[in-house]
């Protein structure tokens, strides 16, 4: 947990700082689309990303149509008293939900007519329920195949509409013990990316952001979120014509110990950031820091590498 900043000069009164921030915004994913609008404009991938705005209105929709599923109560339990993530993706018994929110994705896709992913709408729509859960599970294990790449968008977007609407309802009392830095107390997931963030209670803080469940959770700056190393951190920069590396919003946090890398995002650059839309809004940089030997650490799981 972070060390409590003065705010005042004195010595007792500190900020109180928010180690596990819950995704209790239910305009998130409406949120994310007019993100992912508004980064589309003059970018590489702006077809993609205009796809995805549409996918994330279609997530939004979703998110209010049914309740969230039940965490089991051994499984709270485990939370609290052993740190161990109440809702863990790999091995939590997923509900029919998740189900019933890809059909809803897929009918809202199809209602807005959106081009050039016909094939992939039907493939989803045709696949039984055993065939979308094993893609699911290799979707969340990142082993998905080159020649799923097209599904996998749809079905990311299931599964984070699914984990978000869980995670909102979850008691933050019960993750406070839950302290590896690198995974997301809530389903153990890796992070998208990390945000340094302005306002309120997380002012000045890092918090990396869960790929899956869009929970965020405090850790230091200048520090890998993979291996946990404050030793041989760097950040590389892709700077926008005209631009100072100073000014840049987005930098890949590099470490030289793991050879990992993960985005982080100044909001103070700009406000308006959504880290999953920037993430795929600033895949150049991807292909920057790929150059120099790091491998990504966290997922995005509205992309696949093979998606075109």
């Amino acid at each position: 947990m972070a060390t409590p900043i003065i705010i005042d000069g004195t010595t007792d009164r500190v900020r109180k700082t928010p180690r596990v921030v819950l995704p209790t915004n239910a305009d998130l994913f409406a949120e994310r689309a007019v993100r992912f609008e508004s980064v589309a404009m003059g970018n590489a991938m702006a077809g993609y990303l205009q796809l995805m705005a549409k996918v994330a209105r279609a997530q939004h929709a979703a998110l209010g149509r049914r309740a969230a599923a039940a965490v089991p109560e051994a499984a709270t339990v485990a939370s609290r008293d052993y740190g161990m993530p109440p809702l863990s993706a790999q091995s939590h018994e997923r509900s029919a939900n998740w189900h019933a929110d890809l059909a809803d994705i897929v009918s809202d896709m199809h209602a807005q007519s959106s081009n050039g992913v016909e094939t992939a709408l039907a493939a989803l729509a045709a696949l039984d329920e055993n065939s979308r859960e094993s893609l699911a599970d290799r979707v969340l294990a990142g082993t998905s195949l080159d020649d799923e790449a097209a599904l996998v968008p749809f079905i990311g977007a299931a599964l984070q509409t699914y984990f978000t609407r869980i995670a909102a309802t979850l008691d933050i009392a019960a993750l406070e013990n839950c302290d590896v830095p690198g995974i997301c107390p809530v389903c153990a997931s890796r992070p998208v990316a990390s945000v340094l963030r302005i306002g309120g209670e997380q002012a000045n803080l890092r918090y990396l952001v869960c790929s899956l469940c869009a929970t965020e959770w405090n850790m230091s700056r200048i520090q890998c979120s993979s291996c946990d190393t404050d030793k041989s951190v760097k950040y590389l920069v892709l700077q926008a014509e005209g631009e100072s590396k100073a000014e840049a919003a987005t930098r890949a946090e590099t470490c030289d110990e793991c050879k990992s890398y993960l985005k982080i995002f100044y909001q103070e650059k700009d406000p308006h950031l959504d880290p999953t839309a920037d993430d795929l809004a600033t895949l150049a940089l991807d292909l920057l820091v790929d150059e120099q030997g790091y491998a990504r650490s966290g997922p995005n799981l509205l992309f696949h590498p093979g998606t075109s």
